[in-house]
């Protein structure tokens, strides 16, 4: 089975807000075990939108890092962010 990958670009507008989604989302990442690929760090963007912080994480599978950006918990987590930040999250399979 492939992995799957969420990848979020995100611009904050709203750093007390932010810092309380970002304990919200990783409570609700606990039930999940989501391994930190990449986290912000040295980027250059090259072409489109451009945001200040970039996260990839990976799940065991597609299905699995859907289920988590699907679930009640992070969909709260998510409703915090609103407002505090802007940004494009994306699920990605994996290749083989």
């Amino acid at each position: 089975m492939n992995k799957g990958y969420l990848i979020a670009h995100v611009t904050v507008s709203n750093a007390i807000a932010y810092a309380e989604y970002a304990k919200a989302a990783g409570e609700a990442m606990q039930a999940f075990s989501p391994k930190v690929i990449a986290w912000s760090g040295q980027y250059e963007n090259l072409e489109g939108e451009s945001h200040e912080r970039h996260i990839v994480f990976e799940f065991a599978s597609f299905a699995e890092a859907k289920r988590f950006y699907e679930s009640p918990q992070y969909q709260a987590a998510r409703a915090i962010r609103a407002g505090a930040a802007t940004g494009t999250f994306v699920l990605v399979e994996g290749a083989a």
